[in-house]
């Protein structure tokens, strides 16, 4: 069957097996040629460009910035196209492959290995390949969100396996944390014999636009006993006598006044306020601020960010809501742990380059939804928020667009019946454990629930995996995938007999309302 034939198939029924006499895989390519020789004949390549990394201690010996030429509509090649980015780490023909399907764009700080914690584990080659319509992968004259869908962006992963299984005839693993594993589960959804393990780090499956048990998830579970408790005391704490002129949210209002001033100095080119001192600001920000603590955060990094409810309400209020911009303009007064900004956060809030997530969120992900109902007494009930994506005005027309089918018909029906190696991992302490699977095949498919993990896929880091949990993940990986020494070298790497390599955490950006 063409490439194009395939292609053209992208919608039809999804099938749960995974045989592998539908992906047979061919002989090692055995030549002293260069890797990136060798995609020079790749038909959809359309640039190649070596690049080399600040630092490399896992083995790779070439590396290559490609360019694939990826229709707009893949059932449809003459709408035009699009150019579709990704970073290739090359160590062996022998050697398995792993995909880290991004669920994102691709900055440079991912040349560096960025998200390589599972292919370093295996000796494997890597490549990171950025979502269609983030960073690069766009015509930037032709932003079409008709065809940013997970079917088109799981056909875009399909046509680059496809043209580099015949070059890496290894097995191939899958791997994603966050959205980024969404973007493999679903790619393995439509194309369910292309790779032979799929990985998912702390992905949440969302069905609908206000999706609750993400928010009672922070509220019952997250974190432990004491620090639930601490939760709900800041909660009743600065939510309580609203209507009282002495109450906390006025010495919000008047702190929000005070640094908008000092800042204003700093910053006279600013026409906009720092702070929002709107009662809706000061209600929302606080699941966000919790939220974001419990998923980024281990129990000795909590400790330090979040405050008592003994303290002071100033002192209180300053690290929930005030913290992260005054310590960005060397105005925090605290012995703060938090270093200031990144030039390149701050780009992301300016340009807001990760808009084509909400835009998804609006048509097929769906969105997390805060708990306010053991707070009704205080503060009534909350109203649904008409805009939960935070899109522009142009394009809240998408909302009438929404479809939880597919996800719905994954969390329903694919995974409780799927033939397909699957591993799920996802964080107790994190909020976005409650949007994880609920039913799976557990003949093929694993779900482990870690105690110390966060949101990400640092296996190599103690302080999120404890060595039994990274030892389950490899042995896993082990059964499928023929990796030289697979079981021994995850069980002397999990005691520390081999070496490691440390991995920046993922960020799954929220909402910022």
């Amino acid at each position: 069957m063409t490439l194009a034939a395939v292609l053209c198939c992208m919608t039809s029924t999804v099938l749960t097996s995974c045989s592998v006499e539908d992906n047979p895989a061919p002989q090692p390519v055995i030549s002293t040629t260069p890797f990136g020789d060798l995609l020079k004949g790749v038909d959809n390549i359309e640039s190649i460009k070596t690049f080399t990394p600040t630092w490399n201690n896992v083995g790779f010996t070439e590396f290559y910035e490609v360019f694939f030429r990826q229709p707009i509509d893949h059932n449809n090649p003459s709408v035009g196209t699009i150019k579709q980015k990704a970073f290739l780490f090359f160590k062996g023909f022998d050697r398995p492959t792993v995909m880290y399907t991004s669920g994102y764009g691709l900055s440079d700080a991912w040349k560096n290995y960025t998200h390589l914690d599972i292919a370093a584990n295996m000796d494997a080659n890597l490549i990171i390949v950025e979502h269609r319509y983030f960073g690069d992968s766009k015509n930037l004259d032709d932003t079409r969100w008709d065809y940013l869908t997970i079917e088109q962006a799981a056909a875009d992963h399909h046509a680059i396996f496809q043209s580099l299984k015949p070059l890496l005839p290894k097995e191939w693993v899958s791997t994603g944390t966050s959205k980024d594993g969404m973007t493999s589960l679903f790619y393995r959804y439509f194309y369910p014999n292309d790779m032979t393990v799929t990985t998912v780090f702390c992905s949440p499956f969302m069905t609908s636009l206000y999706y609750k048990p993400i928010g009672t998830y922070l509220e019952e579970e997250s974190g432990s006993d004491a620090e639930r408790e601490n939760m709900h005391a800041i909660y009743n704490k600065l939510l309580e006598n609203l209507e009282n002129e002495n109450n906390i949210y006025n010495t919000y209002v008047q702190m929000c006044e005070k640094y908008n001033a000092q800042l204003q100095e700093l910053h006279p080119e600013q026409t906009y306020p720092w702070f929002d001192s709107s009662l809706s600001t000061y209600v929302f920000s606080l699941p966000n601020f919790f939220f974001s603590q419990f998923s980024y955060n281990t129990a000795k990094e909590r400790a330090l960010n979040i405050p008592s409810a003994d303290a002071e309400p100033e002192v209180i209020l300053d690290y929930i809501y005030f913290r992260n911009i005054l310590t960005q303009n060397g105005l925090w007064k605290y012995n703060s742990p938090l270093a200031p900004a990144a030039e390149e956060e701050d780009y992301y809030w300016k340009t807001w380059t990760d808009y084509p997530y909400y835009i998804q969120t609006a048509k097929q992900l769906g969105q997390l939804s805060y708990d306010f109902s053991r707070y009704v007494s205080l503060i009534g009930e909350v109203p649904q928020n008409s805009n939960p994506s935070g899109l522009f005005e142009q394009d809240l027309w998408l909302y009438d667009t929404y479809d939880n089918s597919r996800i719905k018909d994954i969390r329903e029906n694919f995974l409780p019946t799927t033939e397909c190696p699957i591993l799920f991992y996802y964080a107790k302490s994190d909020p976005w454990t409650g949007a994880r699977p609920d039913k799976i095949n557990e003949s093929n498919t694993m779900m482990l629930i870690g105690e110390r993990g966060v949101h990400n896929q640092d296996l190599n880091n103690p302080e999120h995996f404890s060595q039994d949990d990274k030892l389950q993940i490899m042995d896993f990986l082990a059964r499928y995938v023929n990796y030289e020494n697979a079981t021994t070298n995850a069980r002397r790497r999990a005691s520390a007999d081999l070496p490691t390599v440390s991995i920046e955490p993922d960020y799954f950006m929220i909402p910022k309302h």
